[in-house]
């Protein structure tokens, strides 16, 4: 019986460290694709001060409409800059064991997290 309950007792706390393992990648993650998406919105707002439509930057950045609007629309000012984001990017390494999903709006998570954009 007490064997059992040992066992048991080492199976939750596994479970907990496995767990909080899990929330600590995530949330590095979750800053990294912050950072990524700061990086988008910045581009999509120089290219709307460049002149460029809506409609233009779609077809040019291979994105719905819909996406420019929301890349827009979130921008606030307070995105991170390039050099913010390059600076970010040598200071938060993501866990390569973390499992991404393998698409996130339309990119490879892959492609988002090595920092390259759209490469498409």
């Amino acid at each position: 019986m007490d064997t059992e309950r040992e066992q048991r007792d080492r199976n939750i706390e596994d479970a907990a460290a496995d767990y909080f393992a899990a929330a600590d990648n995530y949330a590095e993650v979750t800053r990294k694709l912050e950072v990524i998406e700061g990086r988008m919105r910045t581009a999509v707002k120089s290219l709307l001060d460049l002149g460029e439509s809506q409609a233009r930057i779609a077809a040019l950045l291979e994105i719905d409409t819909k996406e420019v609007r929301r890349l827009r629309a979130g921008f606030d000012g307070k995105t991170k800059t390039a050099d913010q984001s390059k600076q970010a990017d040598s200071q938060t390494p993501v866990p390569q064991d973390t499992d991404l999903p393998t698409e996130v709006h339309g990119e490879s998570a892959a492609r988002l997290l090595a920092g390259s954009g759209h490469g498409g």
